[in-house]
C-alpha cells in the first residue's frame, strides 16, 4: 500500500485503535495508540514489553487497525533496532519533544505493521445522537427492521467493552442499574436478562444469584459472552441464548426444567424491540410469580440534555426527542429507535404488570454520549452524582432522566377489563 493511501485510511485522527484477540482467551482487546507511518508501514511503541495488546499482535503475527472510517488487517512484527530509532525521531517530529520525552522515551518495544490486503470501509463509530441518516431514508433501504438491530449491534460487539467500559457515565448507569437489580433478587433466583451484549452485566450479577439466561438479538454479542463463560468457567451460571425480546417465550421451549424467578433489561435494549406489548405478554407468561422486572428505557425527555445545550447556547438541538422513531448509532450503523415517555411505557405493560418503581437514570449528569465534557469538568461537577442519589426516585426528576429505570411486578390475575391489544410500535 502506498504511503499517500495509508494516510487516506488512518485518517487525520492522532491514534488510531489496535484490536487483537487473547492469546488464552480468544476475547477482543483494543487499545487505542499513537502511530506514525514509513514506507507503507505502521509503527506504534510500546512502553511495557509484556503489554497484552503488545503479546496477543506478536503471538498470532497480525491485528487489526481501526480508524475512523476503515478496518485494516495487519501483520506484525517487531522493528529492527535502526528502526526503533528512527520511529522515535518521527514521533518527536508528529507529537512534539515533550510527549515523546516523557511517554516514549524509554519504550521498550516498536512493533511494525505492514498493510494485508484492502482496507474494509465501516460506518464511522459515532456518539449515539451523531448520524446520518433520516429515518425516511432508512425505511427506503426496505431491510428488516430486527436484522437491522441484529446486524448494527454485530458490528458494535468486538469494540463494546472499550467504548462503555472507558465511558464514565455509562459505567456509572450500569452500577446504579445493577444496585438496584440486586434490592429485588435472592441468591436462589434465576434471572433472564434481555438485551446482554457482552455480558458484562450478567457476570456481575451472577456473582448473587443461582443462575442467569442471558438473551441477545445479536449473534457476535453471544459469542463473545460465550468465550467470557468459557474462559471464567461461568457456563453452569450463565445460559447464553440468541433472541429478540419479543421471543422470550422461547425459553420454556428450551428450558423446560427452570422456574423464571426475575427479569432485567438495562440500557435501552427495550428502545430497539418494536413488539413491546407482546414483550410484556410472554414475559408475564414465563415468568413466576410474584417476580419482578427491572427495566431501563430511553426517555422522550432528558432534563440535563436540554440544559446542556441551553448552557452551550445550542438552541437548534433543543427537544432533540421531541420526533418519534428516534435513529440512534450503533457500531456505525444508524438504526431507528422508539424513546417513551414512562407512563406511556409502563401503560404498555398493563395488565399484566404493576408499576412499583420510577427512577430518572441519570438526571443531573448528561447522558453518555456528552461524557467527554461531563469528565472535562468533573472537579467541578462531580456533585451532582451526590444530588443525583437524592432525587431520582423523587417526582417530578423521576420522570426528566435521560433513561428510565422502572421496577415491576407481575399481577397473579389479570383484569380483563385492563387488557391490552397486542401490536407494533414500528
Amino acid at each position: 500500500m502506498l504511503e499517500g493511501e495509508l494516510l487516506t485510511v488512518l485518517g487525520t485522527n492522532e491514534t488510531i485503535k489496535i484490536i487483537t484477540r487473547g492469546r488464552k482467551t480468544g476475547l477482543p482487546h483494543v487499545v487505542r495508540v499513537r502511530y506514525v507511518t514509513m514506507n507503507g508501514a505502521i509503527y506504534v511503541l510500546s512502553g511495557l514489553k509484556n503489554s497484552d495488546w503488545v503479546l496477543n499482535a506478536l503471538h498470532k503475527g497480525e491485528a487489526r487497525i481501526r480508524s475512523e472510517e476503515y478496518l485494516l488487517h495487519v501483520s506484525v512484527k517487531e522493528a529492527v533496532e535502526w528502526e526503533h530509532a528512527e520511529v522515535l525521531e518521527a514521533f518527536r517530529k508528529k507529537y512534539g519533544y515533550f510527549i515523546t520525552r516523557n511517554w516514549y522515551s524509554s519504550a521498550s518495544r516498536c512493533l511494525k505493521l505492514i498493510p494485508l490486503g484492502q482496507p474494509i470501509r465501516r460506518g464511522i463509530i459515532k456518539g449515539e445522537n451523531d448520524v446520518t441518516t433520516t429515518y425516511s431514508e432508512w425505511l427506503a433501504q426496505g431491510t428488516s427492521y430486527l436484522k437491522s438491530v441484529a446486524l448494527a449491534f454485530d458490528s458494535a460487539a468486538e469494540e463494546y467493552d472499550f467504548t462503555i467500559g472507558n465511558n464514565f457515565i455509562n459505567t456509572w448507569i450500569r452500577k446504579k442499574s445493577i444496585s438496584e437489580l440486586l434490592r429485588w433478587t435472592s441468591s436462589d433466583h434465576t434471572l433472564l436478562e434481555i438485551g446482554c451484549g457482552t455480558g458484562q452485566e450478567a457476570i456481575e450479577v451472577s456473582k448473587h444469584v443461582k443462575r442467569i439466561i442471558a438473551t441477545d438479538i445479536s449473534n457476535e454479542m453471544i459469542e463473545i459472552l460465550s468465550l467470557k463463560l468459557k474462559h471464567r468457567r461461568l457456563e453452569d451460571k450463565i445460559i447464553p441464548v440468541k433472541m429478540s425480546a419479543a421471543e422470550i417465550y422461547r425459553v420454556q421451549e428450551l428450558l423446560p426444567d427452570l422456574e423464571i424467578n426475575g427479569c432485567y433489561s438495562f440500557n435501552g435494549p427495550l428502545n430497539c424491540e418494536p413488539n413491546i406489548k407482546t414483550f410484556a405478554k410472554h414475559l408475564w407468561e414465563i415468568l413466576a410469580s410474584p417476580g419482578y422486572f427491572i427495566c431501563s428505557i430511553r426517555n422522550t425527555v432528558c432534563m440535563s440534555e436540554e440544559i446542556s445545550h441551553l448552557l452551550s447556547f445550542q438552541f437548534e438541538k433543543l427537544a432533540p426527542r421531541r420526533h418519534q422513531p428516534i435513529m440512534v448509532s450503533v457500531g456505525g450503523t444508524d438504526i431507528p429507535a422508539f424513546y417513551y415517555p414512562p407512563h406511556f411505557f409502563a401503560k404498555s405493560f398493563e395488565p399484566y404488570f404493576k408499576l412499583k418503581k420510577l427512577i430518572g437514570l441519570p438526571v443531573l449528569l448528561p447522558p453518555a454520549y456528552l461524557n467527554d465534557y461531563y469528565i472535562r469538568f468533573r472537579q467541578y461537577t462531580s456533585i451532582l452524582e451526590k444530588i443525583e442519589e437524592l432525587i431520582s426516585s423523587r417526582f417530578p426528576f423521576n420522570l426528566l432522566g435521560d433513561q428510565t429505570l422502572f421496577v415491576f411486578q407481575k399481577n397473579h390475575i389479570l383484569q380483563p377489563n385492563l387488557r391490552v391489544n397486542i401490536n407494533s410500535n414500528f
